[in-house]
């Protein structure tokens, strides 16, 4: 299991292409590839929304 920092460090980018080369290494399943990376593209794309939501709340 990936432990990834929360100020998302170059080190963290590594860890992550590591673990995705160890995971397919001997297996290209290419379809499997492309549905785990646009899965995390959405999971991103949606708490990047989030934070800007918060962001731009006035304060009360």
């Amino acid at each position: 299991m990936l432990q990834i920092s929360d100020d998302f460090t170059l080190a963290d980018i590594r860890a992550i292409r590591d673990d995705f080369y160890e995971r397919y290494k001997d297996n290209w399943d290419h379809e499997a590839m492309i549905k785990e990376i646009n899965e995390g593209a959405e999971r991103f794309a949606k708490a990047l929304e989030e934070q800007r939501l918060r962001n731009t709340q006035k304060p009360a």
